[in-house]
């Protein structure tokens, strides 16, 4: 929703930085979860900044009326810190594989949130792949945006990538959702 002049709507303003405090929350509370301290830094459209690491994880997704993808990508250092403390083998393709669950996990967390706001989005199946492939393949879009998590060892970067400022959120406080742990049969 545009106002006038092109530029965003109060209740457009409202919808984005719900948005963006449900991505953040969801990503800091999942980042802790899995052994990383980080502090949020505020959102930003990409433009010309760095999305991505040399590994990325890439998340699809849909709703009514819309398709987006969300990237995940971690710095190689604190990919290695992590390689040093994990007892699984440090393999470029588990390192991909892991952090292609580790999308899932973020995308599941954004959805429980959402659901509240009646807000019903499909993931796709996760992929792990190359930081500068996908830079080359994957356009940039006035819609992306970018959300840098600080850590010790670099940033982690989140892209958003979704015409999101035309939805509308309406809370609802019956939303029936999937907690962590829960079973979820097919």
């Amino acid at each position: 929703m545009l106002g006038r002049e092109g530029a965003p709507t109060t209740s457009t303003k409202a919808s984005r930085t719900t948005l963006d405090v449900i991505l953040q929350s969801a990503a800091v509370d999942l980042f802790h979860n899995s052994g990383f301290a980080v502090a949020p830094l505020a959102s930003c459209p990409v433009e010309r900044l760095q999305r991505y690491h040399e590994h990325v994880a890439m998340l699809g997704f849909d709703g009514p009326g819309l398709m987006g993808a969300l990237t995940l990508s971690i710095p190689g250092a604190l990919l290695d810190a992590r390689a040093e403390s994990s007892p699984t083998p440090a393999g470029s393709s588990n390192m991909l594989d892991w952090m292609a669950e580790l999308s899932n996990q973020l995308f599941g967390r954004v959805m429980n949130r959402l659901a509240v706001f009646q807000l019903r989005l499909r993931p796709h199946v996760p992929i792990g792949l190359s930081g500068p492939v996908l830079e080359r393949l994957r356009k940039r879009t006035p819609t992306e945006v970018l959300y840098r998590f600080r850590t010790v060892r670099g940033d982690i970067l989140v892209t958003l990538d979704a015409p999101l400022d035309d939805v509308t959120l309406a809370y609802s406080g019956s939303a029936q959702v999937a907690h962590e742990g829960d079973v979820i049969l097919f």
